[in-house]
């Protein structure tokens, strides 16, 4: 009876050792480590281990998920190619009467202002999912802290390049109009605007309201890295103010002070929200390491 029990638990224990290995291979199918990687390093579960051309696969998607969204977004915008041209027209219908119209100095002016038009719209609208299918590719290689800290500065930024559009919109454009076709205009003259430069105007004023706007960005991005210091900006504050007035001089749309003032005053509120917001990342930081 002896020998019998030695030889059950043998078979015990190899059957034990089997299902072990089985477990190992499985565990290590769904979720492979990487193979350079030593047995005292850390590894984290959100990598996985990639090949060149997995990496290039995946860079491949993640064009193919931009290119789609943006046509998609411009088929969109062609359909209702009249309903947004009648919006885009408002500020200078507003300026220059109901009844004002443009003129038409090129044959194919039209068609290539629907397509300038509809790839506008879909570049505005489609700016959070190009930076989302970005951040995509590179979030795997990330911790979740960062992967979060990253969705939030994509949906930051959004709201940042919106904001800069909507001030543009409401307080710059209409007013810009009003200097040049209004104020700064002869007797005896009729104004009216090719259509083709109208809209060469309306995109680039208010792309770079929205581009301006991503400063907080750029600021709490450097401060992260440690570039920048919050203390360094505090103490340079006055030269900070001159190069954004300088900024604003150079890149505002009209001559006027008004329209500088009306880029300069929003990037200083930004800027000082920025230095809180470096200020509080800052300070979290030196408690983690006490």
């Amino acid at each position: 009876m002896v020998p019998k029990k030695k030889s059950s638990s043998k078979k015990k224990a190899t059957k034990e050792a089997v299902f072990n290995n089985q477990a190992e291979i499985i565990q290590r199918v769904t979720n492979p480590k990487p193979p350079h990687l030593a047995e005292t390093e850390e590894y984290n579960p959100r990598e996985k281990y990639m090949t060149l051309g997995d990496h290039l696969e995946d860079l491949r998607w993640v064009f193919i998920k931009i290119i789609i969204t943006m046509i998609a977004l411009m088929t969109v915008s062609l359909f209702f190619g009249r309903e947004i041209h009648t919006i885009f027209v408002k500020p200078y219908k507003n300026v220059l009467g109901a009844d004002a119209t443009f003129f038409q100095i090129k044959l194919m002016a039209p068609v290539f202002i629907y397509l300038q038009t509809s790839f506008m719209v879909s570049l505005l609208f489609g700016f959070p999912f190009i930076f989302y299918f970005a951040w995509s590719f590179v979030s795997p290689a990330l911790d979740s802290t960062t992967d979060k800290y990253g969705k939030f500065i994509i949906l930051f930024s959004t709201i940042l390049f919106w904001s800069g559009i909507l001030v543009c919109w409401f307080t710059v454009f209409e007013n810009l109009l009003e200097i040049f076709l209004v104020i700064f205009r002869p007797p005896d003259v009729d104004m009216k605007l090719p259509i083709d430069e109208y809209y060469d105007i309306f995109f680039n004023i208010h792309l770079v309201f929205g581009i301006s706007f991503q400063m907080p960005i750029v600021l709490i991005l450097l401060g992260r890295i440690g570039i920048i210091k919050s203390s360094f900006l505090i103490n340079r504050w006055r030269e900070a103010t001159i190069i954004l007035s300088v900024f604003s001089a150079f890149f505002s749309p009209g001559p006027d002070v008004f329209s500088m003032m009306m880029l300069f005053l929003p990037l200083m509120v930004l800027f000082f929200i920025s230095l809180l917001i470096m200020r509080f990342f800052e300070k979290q930081e030196m408690e983690a390491e006490t």
